[in-house]
């Protein structure tokens, strides 16, 4: 007689474990193409294997599914990420800028259902989801801010332009991630080997680097003190 090691999951561990199986059944629909405003409550409920009417004990709709989903699980990527991409106090400003492409397309690598639900749904048809995706993006844009403010290379800026500066920076880098999983996940791509795709991969990785760098080096010499002339 075998005697089973495991805890049994208390009611509250049960109910988190099916919320998440709602929120990878949808990010899995997306990574194949679907907008989250076409995918139906039954796809939904089909994917995780219950009936419809148990969708209705975690959630209202499939707008608050949506926007749980954000909250939840997408918050839980970009915090990881701002975590890492401290500027200003792990390195010297020479590296940061590289090291924080690379840490963005590791991010992107390790969580890719994640990122590819946050390219896709940010102008997407669900207005809960993409209040949600753009709530999390103006935090992310104001920590980096911050970091931005601790360089000495930007301590002349006011803090309203170094946050306009992390939300540049924080909307050039998200205009990548399709292109980068896309490299990553369709392999056969016009044909290309891996050896091709890893090439295209580190072309890439170089160009938006620069392009990164010529954002946050160009803003040194900015003067917050200059007027905005509008015609």
């Amino acid at each position: 007689m075998t005697i089973s090691n495991k805890t049994p999951l208390s009611r509250e561990q049960k109910k988190r474990q099916t919320r998440h199986n709602f929120y990878n059944a949808v990010l899995d629909l997306c990574m194949t193409g679907q907008a989250f405003s076409s995918i139906s409550l039954r796809q939904v409920t089909r994917e995780v294997g219950v009936v419809p009417t148990a969708f209705y004990r975690h959630f209202t709709d499939m707008e608050e599914l949506g926007k749980a989903l954000v909250e939840d699980e997408l918050g839980d990527a970009l915090a990881t990420l701002r975590e890492h991409m401290q500027f200003g106090r792990k390195r010297t400003f020479e590296r940061q800028i590289a090291k924080s492409v690379q840490l963005f397309f590791k991010a992107v690598d390790t969580q890719p259902r994640y990122w590819q639900f946050i390219a896709s749904e940010r102008y997407g048809g669900s207005e809960a989801v993409r209040s949600s995706i753009n709530a999390q993006i103006s935090t992310f844009a104001n920590v980096m801010s911050e970091d931005l403010a601790l360089q000495p290379a930007f301590e002349h800026i006011s803090s309203e332009d170094r946050y306009l500066l992390a939300e540049t920076g924080v909307n050039l880098s998200f205009s990548w991630i399709i292109n980068w999983l896309n490299l990553t996940y369709a392999p056969r791509i016009a044909g290309k080997n891996a050896e091709e795709l890893e090439k295209a991969k580190q072309t890439m990785l170089h160009n938006c680097t620069r392009q990164m760098q010529m954002i946050l080096y160009g803003a040194y010499n900015w003067k917050s003190s200059e007027e905005t002339v509008l015609d």
